[in-house]
């Protein structure tokens, strides 16, 4: 066989969407601030691959390059918002817990403030899950056969 040289990468068509072949480093960091900046708009990942021609796993990476891009300023100011709205919700967690009325809908409430303080404790780089289980454990251990304390029957 004779020696080939390697080929070229094509250059991209104009007509294509920007992740229809290779990119440079400026097209890829163009690309991810404009997929960040509909992410933080409220469009799904779904949505965003389908506007723009990805794969679901293209627009996470381009999330993940566009939040390295960010100065550090920002991270904080992202890392500030996220932990102010998950106290909201947990605060709006303890308040739909006061006004359960069944034992069903105090589980699933207990659950929910579990998984947030969780998420907020990897945010904060906390390991607090233990403390987590523990709070659990002594609410359900005031639960006597599916009525709970000062519940009327």
């Amino acid at each position: 066989m004779a020696d080939r040289k390697p080929s070229k990468p094509k250059p991209r068509k104009p007509g294509n969407p920007l992740g229809a072949g290779t990119l440079n480093a400026a097209e890829l960091d163009a690309q991810a601030e404009e997929v960040y900046t509909l992410h933080k708009g409220g469009h799904s990942l779904v949505a965003i691959a389908r506007s723009l021609g990805l794969t679901k796993d293209a627009v996470e990476r381009r999330i993940a390059r566009a939040r390295r891009n960010l100065p550090q300023e920002t991270s904080d100011d992202l890392r500030a918002d996220r932990e102010s709205s998950l106290i909201d919700l947990i605060r709006e967690s303890h308040e739909n817990l006061a006004n359960a009325e069944t034992v069903a809908e105090r589980n699933a409430c207990i659950r929910t403030i579990a998984d947030l303080n969780v998420k907020l404790s990897k945010l904060l780089g906390l390991e607090v899950p233990a403390k987590v289980v523990l709070e659990m454990e002594q609410v359900f251990s005031s639960q006597r056969d599916g009525i709970w304390e000062g519940e009327v029957q």
